[in-house]
């Protein structure tokens, strides 16, 4: 089984749980590049006003084909009650090239309605989501990782 785990972080936490699916899934990673900076609390105001618009980011080139893997899962934080502005980018950009898909999200509260824009988008439901709120974050939330790549594993 071929995946690709492909990613948005701003403040490195979907970042530290892409890298952890990764070691678990023995797997491809790709960092969704912003070439807009939105460090500090301005761009992180802008940015949910983006979000909320679904206005999409400039992003740069991705190397990893989505096409080429069995499986793409897709991270994000959760901006505004959706995706981060440079995954609804990725996914515009990438929608007819997925074979199959999952999504996972890290959020201060809940995911809103991020996972169900990012179905929507692509036009298709996802194998598996996985949602990590700040609760999570703050625990050991290596077991939900865990049990999410199992589910992977078993359903691919």
């Amino acid at each position: 089984m071929n995946i690709l785990i492909t990613y948005y972080s701003r403040t490195n936490i979907t970042e530290k749980v892409a890298n952890k699916l990764k070691k678990e899934l023995d797997c491809d990673l790709e960092e969704i590049i912003d070439k807009k900076n939105r460090s500090g609390p301005i761009s992180y105001l802008i940015s949910g006003f983006q979000a909320a618009r679904s206005v999409p980011a400039d992003i740069k080139e991705i190397e990893k084909k989505p096409e080429n893997y069995d499986l793409v899962i897709i991270g994000t934080p959760v901006w505004a009650g959706t995706m981060s502005t440079p995954i609804l980018a990725y996914l515009k950009e990438n929608k007819e090239k997925f074979n199959n898909i999952a999504f996972f999200c890290t959020c201060g509260g809940n995911e809103g309605n991020t996972f169900e824009n990012m179905e929507k988008l692509v036009s298709r439901k996802p194998l598996k989501t996985l949602s990590l709120n700040k609760k999570d974050l703050e625990a050991s939330y290596e077991t939900k990782i865990h049990e999410f790549a199992e589910n992977i594993k078993n359903n691919i």
